[in-house]
């Protein structure tokens, strides 16, 4: 009877452990002169690096109009994780943007972002959001986001509306791809996680100016955390000793 109380408790103490929150382990709001720039805000010791490809032109950041931020505050429609309240770069005053800006993207561009998981214990990805818009009729707005290293899926897709950024209901800007169905969607301790972010499809600009420009801006990526060998381990330690005892 006392062993059978004793494992009814363990089962108890390990099943009442509190459902982990999503957590953004790591995002970018803001800008610099270029695509490859830090993360923002990053948890869960996660080491993370944005680089960034293109065929023609280059990725731009911190140095567009307005039109190109996202001023909602949030990353894609993660309303729970608050992005920085700075939407605006410097040196242009409140004509520069805090975003990166895909100029001439008639032709094809894309956003690589490598994440390392240095928290010591498994992560489950939970979602990969993002704002993104097409300025312009001629810009790329066919998206696809593709995954490599230590998780593997099949490639998400979606088309992007013609807006500017900060005009766009929330409904035109705010994306996700859930990450939880993904083939191999366990972040693993020590693993490196890679998404590929690209942008294709855009015309060539039949007027004077470039308008083919594609804008995207607070990208986040998060995870549901696992409970840590080291808290497993310490309560399978404390539910021996009461067995024994």
């Amino acid at each position: 009877m006392k062993k059978s109380l004793n494992i009814i408790l363990c089962a108890s103490v390990l099943s009442s452990l509190p459902a982990s929150a999503v957590v953004l382990a790591a995002g970018w709001d803001t800008f610099g002169s270029g695509a490859s720039t830090g993360p923002s805000i990053t948890n869960l010791s996660t080491t993370a690096t944005l680089s960034s490809t293109s065929t023609w032109g280059q990725w731009n950041g911190g140095g567009t109009n307005s039109s190109g931020a996202s001023t909602d505050g949030t990353f894609g429609s993660l309303s729970s994780t608050v992005a920085s309240a700075s939407t605006f770069g410097a040196g242009e005053g409140s004509n520069s943007g805090s975003n990166l800006s895909l100029n001439r993207s008639n032709k094809p561009g894309s956003l690589i972002f490598s994440l390392t998981n240095n928290s010591g214990s498994d992560q489950s990805l939970e979602g990969f959001y993002f704002d993104a818009v097409g300025r312009f009729a001629q810009s790329a707005k066919d998206w696809s986001l593709t995954f490599s290293g230590a998780i593997s899926g099949t490639a998400a897709s979606g088309t992007l509306t013609e807006s500017d950024m900060m005009a766009a209901t929330a409904a035109q800007r705010n994306w996700f791809v859930d990450l939880s169905g993904l083939t191999d969607s366990t972040w693993e301790s020590g693993g490196t996680a890679i998404f590929t972010l690209a942008f294709s499809g855009g015309a060539t600009s039949t007027g004077t100016g470039g308008g083919q420009e594609t804008l995207v801006d607070n990208i986040g990526i998060t995870v549901v955390p696992e409970p840590s060998a080291a808290l497993l381990g310490a309560l399978g330690v404390l539910c021996l000793l009461r067995r024994r005892r």
